[in-house]
């Protein structure tokens, strides 16, 4: 009801043709009846697309490199497995092969800590979307899990910047 009242007197000034209730005495009403119109359709019309979701029905993903399951623990390559699953590399690159959209994963663990990892899943960013609601804790543990072991051989991975430093 305050909404229709609200656009009722809006749209008096449309109505009286005469007085001081004319739209030729309220050109400020106008401009903001046309622009409250044109900003409530365009935001409409937006709302009616999706954004880009991760969920792939096509089944396009590179299956992981050998090299990286070996030497891993169960919990790794069920990480691994689901980066398949989930078709990470259609948008992440491994091992030199994959997509482009995304940062490759080569080296992700030198750039973000488990706790970053978790954040950039469940929640994404960037063109990243998020995936919290298409991964169970589990799968997030176990995805989380392998990509802390991907950094060059030699080099460290991510640590918190309150975490004592390893020497």
């Amino acid at each position: 009801a305050p909404v229709a009242g609200i656009a009722v007197l809006f749209a008096l000034p449309l109505v009286a043709g005469t007085g001081e209730k004319s739209w030729r005495r309220r050109p400020g009403a106008v401009i903001a009846l046309v622009m409250i119109l044109l900003v409530t359709g365009t935001l409409t019309w937006l709302g009616t697309f999706a954004p880009w979701s991760p969920v792939m029905d096509a089944w396009s993903a590179l299956p992981t490199p050998a090299a990286y399951l070996e030497h891993r623990s169960p919990l790794e390559i069920q990480g691994a497995l689901l980066v398949q699953e989930k078709q990470c590399r259609n948008c992440h690159a491994l091992g030199g092969e994959g997509g482009l959209r995304g940062p490759a994963l080569d080296d992700v663990a030198t750039r973000l800590t488990d706790d970053q990892l978790v954040r950039q899943v469940l929640q994404g960013g960037g063109q990243m979307p998020a995936y919290g609601k298409n991964l169970r804790p589990a799968e997030v543990e176990a995805l989380v899990a392998f990509l802390g072991t991907l950094h060059p051989e030699g080099q460290p991975a991510a640590r918190h910047v309150s975490a004592p430093a390893v020497d």
